[in-house]
């Protein structure tokens, strides 16, 4: 508590000083050539009455005691080691020394390097220790003590969150029972899908094995079907992809048309027409339902077929517009570089004479691993009638 006490004490000391009103007071009494201590800043927690009243201190000199630093007469101001002067203030202290008369920033200049002395002295800390138990006394006795209640809430009425808590503000009442069944949104959709899975395997054990007896083989589409619709589905999921069909159709599948209505219907589809594979390609989303948007592209091919067919203009003035398409070039193996047949029969007499001439050919003799045979022969040797003679 000292230490914050003695922080306070400066501070006060600093406002005390003809310091303008409108600046704002420094933290900190500005000492300079010297090393301080590092204590804590001022905190902002209320006291609380320890269980003993603090030990006094015994009085130190008058001379140090900071109190009666206030009734100092400026003659006895005492003087640092290395004096304070304008040079040394920050811009802070340089602008609250500037606004300033000359008398009192000789005086404010006096005042500072008298605490410089005074905190360079041995008997500094005991004072400022001293004066912070007075403070201390002093706020003790204006301040009503904080009694927290030592008694804890049953197990039974702590909330969940707080039975396991030491801290007593943390230890409230429970508001309302707690669900041990809620979980989190995220959750929940774990156990959605877990759900659709569910329901998915069932219908396979279940309802699948009973659609066999009405499966069809396979059929591919007729000339009297010449539209392909294309869907798309995300597995029950909602997205708003799911409604758009896509429909296609070849231009020469569509049945009673002439060669003047087909390039008809190619101007009047403009873009969605593929040159390449004379494919028509459109597409719809604007209604809500997929069933919607398909009964709007076939009424829309059953329009453009309709004016191909019984329209009053022609188009014929009208050129066929191709720029819309960009073809890709196919790169096709040329015809004259293909093999014959006669030269295929003759690389495959060659390979099959090359086989039996390589199960015939005599087996090929390593020089090098024949040299290391003999030598190893001759050593072993050697050393046979070594051992004989000794």
């Amino acid at each position: 508590m000292a230490n914050p006490a003695r922080h306070l004490c400066r501070s006060i000391f600093q406002v005390t000083r003809q310091i303008p009103v409108k600046r704002k007071c420094q933290q900190q009494c500005p000492v300079r050539h010297r090393t301080a201590a590092p204590f804590r800043q001022l905190s902002t927690t209320c006291l609380r009455r320890a269980d003993g009243p603090p030990a006094r201190q015994p009085a130190q000199n008058a001379e140090t005691d900071l109190d009666e630093s206030e009734d100092t007469d400026p003659s006895e101001y005492l003087t640092p080691s290395t004096p304070i002067s304008v040079a040394d203030l920050d811009r802070q202290e340089r602008a609250d020394y500037e606004v300033l008369t000359k008398p009192q920033q000789e005086e404010y200049l006096a005042l500072q390097n008298h605490y410089a002395a005074m905190f360079e002295s041995i008997d500094a800390d005991p004072a400022m220790d001293d004066i912070a138990m007075q403070v201390d006394r002093q706020v003790d006795s204006e301040v009503e003590p904080l009694d927290f209640p030592e008694d804890q809430l049953p197990r039974r009425d702590m909330n969940f969150w707080a039975v396991d808590e030491d801290d007593e503000f943390g230890q409230v009442e429970e508001e309302a029972p707690w669900d041990d069944s809620a979980i989190t949104s995220v959750a929940h959709s774990e156990l959605e899908v877990h759900r659709e899975v569910r329901e998915y395997t069932r219908v396979i054990a279940w309802d699948m094995p009973l659609l066999n007896q009405f499966a069809k083989p396979f059929q591919p589409p007729t000339e009297a079907t010449p539209l392909r619709f294309r869907y798309t589905t995300y597995m029950g999921e909602v997205h708003p992809a799911a409604k758009k069909v896509v429909v296609q159709f070849c231009t020469k599948d569509l049945p009673n048309l002439t060669e003047a209505q087909r390039m008809k219907l190619i101007k009047l589809v403009g873009p969605r027409y593929n040159p390449d594979t004379d494919m028509v390609k459109m597409s719809c989303e604007k209604f809500e339902a997929a069933a919607q948007n398909k009964r709007y592209l076939g009424d829309l091919v059953n329009k453009l077929v309709d004016e191909a067919r019984v329209g009053a203009d022609k188009f014929e003035d009208i050129p066929v517009d191709l720029r819309h398409h960009k073809s890709k070039k196919r790169a096709e193996f040329p015809e004259e570089w293909k093999m014959k047949p006669a030269r295929v029969q003759q690389l495959l007499s060659a390979r099959q004479s090359q086989r039996l001439l390589q199960a015939n050919e005599i087996p090929v003799v390593d020089g090098a691993e024949t040299v290391k045979s003999y030598v190893r022969a001759i050593s072993g040797n050697r050393g046979g009638r070594e051992q004989r003679t000794l």
